[in-house]
């Protein structure tokens, strides 16, 4: 690959993830191809494959790029002064998020994904090592509940961590199935289930 800068690189990068992202969720995992990655970025082969050396390496790549951004997300939200705040921003931010026409591609990959991973171990160690993450940056969160009073003492932090990350992976699927879920219903159901001492108006986000 001819010597770039490495802001060009970056770009570039990027380029070949965002178009493989849209072509992933359009077109399926298994049957978007390569040429299908070069017409949607506008590059040559050569340029897809100077940075990656196929599909499996460019989906990996687009995991752990989503596992590092939802993990800034996660640590964001928990930073609030209040179990309340943190708990409305991970709704904003994983669930309502799905509005978001480029989240509900990734989503729609992801279900793709974990498929895949059942039959390919680089692509297992990648989902789990993102549901591991999720477990270790919001247990301390259940922890600080328990502590607080607000969820019962007897709870598994990891376990209850567990799942929310079940209930988001269980709404990317209900959305891949049928888009005419209804996102903002199911924001406000998870928040007072999460909160069961919110009232309706309360659970309303944004």
């Amino acid at each position: 690959m001819p010597r770039i800068s490495a802001a060009r690189a970056n770009e570039q990068r990027g380029r070949i993830l965002d178009a493989a992202l849209t072509c992933f969720a359009r077109e399926g995992f298994h049957a978007a191809t390569v040429q299908d990655i070069v017409e949607e970025s506008g590059l040559s082969p050569g340029a897809i494959y100077g940075y990656f050396k196929g599909k499996t390496e460019i989906a990996m790549a687009i995991a752990s790029e989503r596992h590092a951004m939802e993990r800034r997300r996660m640590e964001s939200a928990l930073a609030a002064p209040d179990i309340d705040t943190s708990l409305r921003r991970l709704v904003e931010g994983f669930v309502l998020e799905l509005r978001n026409p480029k989240e509900r591609r990734w989503r729609h990959l992801a279900v793709q994904l974990w498929a895949e991973s059942l039959s390919n171990p680089r692509l297992k160690r990648e989902a789990l090592a993102g549901v591991s993450q999720a477990v270790d940056v919001l247990s301390p969160m259940v922890a600080q509940a328990q502590r607080q009073g607000r969820w019962p003492k007897h709870l598994d932090p990891a376990s209850a961590a567990r799942v929310m990350v079940a209930t988001l992976q269980g709404i990317s699927l209900q959305l891949a199935w049928d888009e005419r879920v209804d996102i903002e219903r199911f924001a406000v159901a998870l928040r007072i289930m999460l909160d069961p001492s919110a009232d309706g108006s309360g659970a309303k986000i944004g």
